[in-house]
Parts: structure tokens; C-alpha cells; sequence
């Protein structure tokens, strides 16, 4: 009898386990990754997610992350493949992240937002891939286009509508980026405010509206840089205005101003930054009449800081006459075909074959 109910006890206490490690398991479902703080993640069950917030229970009371703020988030019950793939993804290693959602059962995934997940990441591996130059812009935008009409509440929906702005600028449609960067601004987040600014007034640029684009760059070169990610910001800004200042007839000016962003920053750590003060330099020279500086100007982004495709791409443009403005024909056809053999389908490609 006594064998017996130590048996009972243990069954009993064997249960209490199980049922325990159940409810430990059932509460921590999911881990919210957060960009403010980078080493630690928050467990807990999602309840929702908008694009604006998302809501976590952890220990049973509900937390509210700002969707700013969530890098991304790791389900408990995602297919490794998923899981890879966002590995990769956040890596950059855009083809190999490609070829692991290939591999994705989507019939299989219970979970709908496992399945959003998947589709944020085809869409945006897409994206980012045509903005690099390997790809479809148009196909990639379709993709966008989709995602935000089937998971409008997604926390990725700033960062789609950012994309779909990028590649409508890319390919010269200026008034629909325009349109995507507008909703970045009415964000509920001062930065994403700030940033959405200074794409609208990109955009605004290549309209050609560029008293209305210096009054844009000039009220983000206005504020304050707090941190690493707003000074960045703020010197893009800057060259955008000295880009404008050159278009509007204040070109000595502009050539200052990006004389000095050239100096006041680092070019190892802020190669974007440099094409753009570089190209900006180069225009101001160029509707200064002085071609050769112009061109110097020009082939500092195309040798040095060519990572931007979009900055590169200009870069091109204009080499491809000013070459012949000091009578360099031949070289003026190297520049031109190899905008037209790396950046087909372009702004700056379509111009070029335009003219």
C-alpha cells in the first residue's frame, strides 16, 4: 500500500510538471526583438499588431511596443526555413534569403502571422534587390502593392510604404514616391516624420520644383542631431539643399556647403553621404560652367562611392556629357553604355536614352 502511494505521488507530481512546463511554454510564445535595446527580447504571447503598435502579454499584463521601435519579431511556432531565411535577410544575403522561401510550405503555416512574415519578406527581398540593380522594379513593386493591401496593419507597413517610394523614385515616377513619402510624414514618430521630409523633398527634386525642395532639405538641415541616425539625416539634407541651391543660381554656395560636408564627415563610414555631396558638387559646378571640376566631382562617385545606385546612376548621366564638353567622346560612350548595361530601366537610364 505505502509502494502504492508513492507511486500515486509521483504520478501526481509528474503531472503537476507537465502542466506547469505547458503554461511556461503557452505564455512564452512569441520574442519581440526591440531596436532600443538590442541584447534582450520580450516573451510573451502576441494579442496585436497594427501598424502603429504592437501588444504583448508578458506574465499575463499587456505591454504596448511603439512599431518603430520593433525590429522584428520571432514566432514560436515558425518552420525553421522561415526562421533562416530572416537570418539571412537581416544579413543582407538577399539571394540566398530567396532561395530558403522557396523552400516554404505555406499550406502548412497554422499561424497567420507566420504567413504575413513570409510575405514581408518575399516582397521586401524583392525591393531591395531591384534597388540594388538585380531585378525587376516594376514585379518588385507589384509585390509591395500587395502586401500593403492585405496586411494594411502590419508593423512592416512604414517600412513597405518606404520601399515602394524608393523604387517609384528609381524608375522616375516621382509623383507617386511623392505620394508614399507623404505618408511618412504623417507617421505618429518625430524621425520618420523627419526622414519622410527628406525623401518627399528627393522627390521633389526630381519633379524639377526645386525652390520647393530647398524649403523641405533646409527645415530637416534645421534640426537638431541628437544622435548618429539624425546626423545622417541632417547631412543628407544638406546636400540636398546645396543640390538645390546649384539648380536655383546660387552654385558658389553650394559648392561651400558641400566643400564642408566633405570635410565634416568620415567617407569609410558614410559612403552614401559622399555620393550624394559629391554629385550635389558636381551639379553646382556644372551650372557654374566649370565642366572639368564637374567632372571631378562626378567621378568621385563613380569610382569611389558607387554603392548607391541611384547616386551612381546620376554620376553616369552627367559624365556622359560633360565628356564631351571637353572633347572626350569615347569616353563620354563608356560612361553612357555602362548606365544603360547597369541601371536599364532607370530614371537616369530613361533620360539619358531620351535625349
Amino acid at each position: 500500500m505505502i509502494k502504492r502511494l508513492q507511486l500515486i505521488k509521483l504520478v501526481l507530481l509528474s503531472s503537476l510538471f507537465l502542466v506547469g512546463t505547458t503554461a511556461v511554454q503557452a505564455q512564452v510564445k512569441d520574442q519581440i526583438y526591440l531596436i532600443s535595446s538590442p541584447g534582450d527580447s520580450v516573451k510573451g504571447q502576441i494579442d496585436s499588431i497594427t501598424k502603429n503598435e504592437v501588444t504583448v502579454r508578458v506574465n499575463g499584463v499587456p505591454r504596448k511596443l511603439a512599431a518603430n521601435d520593433v525590429s522584428r519579431i520571432q514566432f514560436l511556432d515558425s518552420p525553421t526555413e522561415v526562421l533562416q531565411a530572416a537570418a539571412m535577410f537581416r544579413k543582407g544575403q538577399l539571394k540566398d534569403a530567396r532561395a530558403e522561401l522557396a523552400k516554404v510550405n505555406l499550406d502548412a503555416i497554422q499561424n497567420n502571422l507566420v504567413k504575413q512574415e513570409v510575405a514581408y519578406m518575399l516582397a521586401a527581398v524583392d525591393a531591395r534587390s531591384a534597388l540594388a540593380g538585380d531585378g525587376d522594379k516594376n514585379q518588385a513593386g507589384n509585390l509591395l502593392v500587395a502586401f500593403l493591401q492585405q496586411h494594411a496593419d502590419s508593423y512592416h507597413y512604414y517600412e513597405v510604404v518606404e520601399l515602394f517610394g524608393d523604387l517609384a523614385y528609381a524608375v522616375g515616377s516621382f509623383d507617386k514616391a511623392a505620394e508614399q513619402y507623404t505618408i511618412l510624414t504623417t507617421s505618429p514618430w518625430a524621425d520618420l516624420q523627419i526622414k519622410g521630409t527628406l525623401r518627399l523633398a528627393n522627390s521633389t527634386v526630381g519633379k524639377g520644383e526645386y525652390v520647393a525642395a530647398l524649403v523641405m532639405f533646409e527645415k530637416v538641415a534645421a534640426v537638431p542631431a541628437t544622435t548618429p541616425l539624425m546626423q545622417a539625416t541632417v547631412s543628407e539634407a544638406k546636400a540636398g539643399q546645396a543640390r538645390c541651391l546649384g539648380e536655383t543660381g546660387k552654385a558658389v554656395a553650394g559648392i561651400a556647403l558641400t566643400d564642408k560636408l566633405i570635410k565634416d564627415n568620415d567617407p569609410k563610414t558614410q559612403k552614401q553621404l559622399f555620393a550624394q555631396a559629391y554629385n550635389a558638387q558636381g551639379v553646382c559646378y556644372r551650372s557654374n560652367k566649370q565642366p572639368k571640376d564637374a567632372i571631378l566631382a562626378f567621378l568621385h562617385t563613380h569610382l569611389i562611392f558607387n554603392e548607391s545606385a541611384d547616386a551612381h546612376a546620376e554620376s553616369l548621366y552627367h559624365l556622359s556629357q560633360l565628356w564631351i564638353e571637353v572633347s572626350k567622346a569615347d569616353r563620354a560612350q563608356d560612361s553612357k553604355r555602362l548606365l544603360r548595361e547597369k541601371y536599364a530601366g532607370t530614371f537616369w537610364e530613361q533620360k539619358s536614352r531620351a535625349e
